[in-house]
């Protein structure tokens, strides 16, 4: 019973190491460059002011290209670079992006002019 319990525990702890060592992969930063179709300032529930801009990228499915709409969203210090974006314009910066309900986006870690 003893060694049934180790072994459970064993196999947990190889599976959070899995898990801890797979997540941070997942998670990285890359140089975003595309038109901006609209920018947003606004107020979170804290009082804080974030942009979000609205770019339109080129992708493709199974050799199908398509275009699409991605939200990018500037917090903080990006706060100030980012209001002076307008439509029209190219957004370049470096982003850390997620994947919500198979739709992209990503978090401004530094707006390049």
């Amino acid at each position: 019973m003893k060694a049934q319990k180790h072994i459970a525990i064993a196999g947990l702890a190889i599976l959070f190491i899995i898990f801890a060592l797979t997540v941070p992969a997942l998670a990285l930063d890359s140089m975003v460059t595309a038109p901006i179709a609209s920018v947003d300032t606004l107020i979170d529930k804290n009082g804080n002011e974030y942009v979000r801009v609205v770019i339109t990228e080129d992708r493709s499915l199974n050799g199908v290209k398509y275009e699409t709409e991605a939200l990018v969203m500037a917090f903080g210090r990006q706060v100030e670079a980012a209001k002076t974006l307008k439509p029209g314009d190219t957004f370049k910066g470096i982003c850390n992006s997620r994947e919500y309900q198979g739709r992209l986006s990503y978090t401004v870690l530094k707006v390049i002019k």
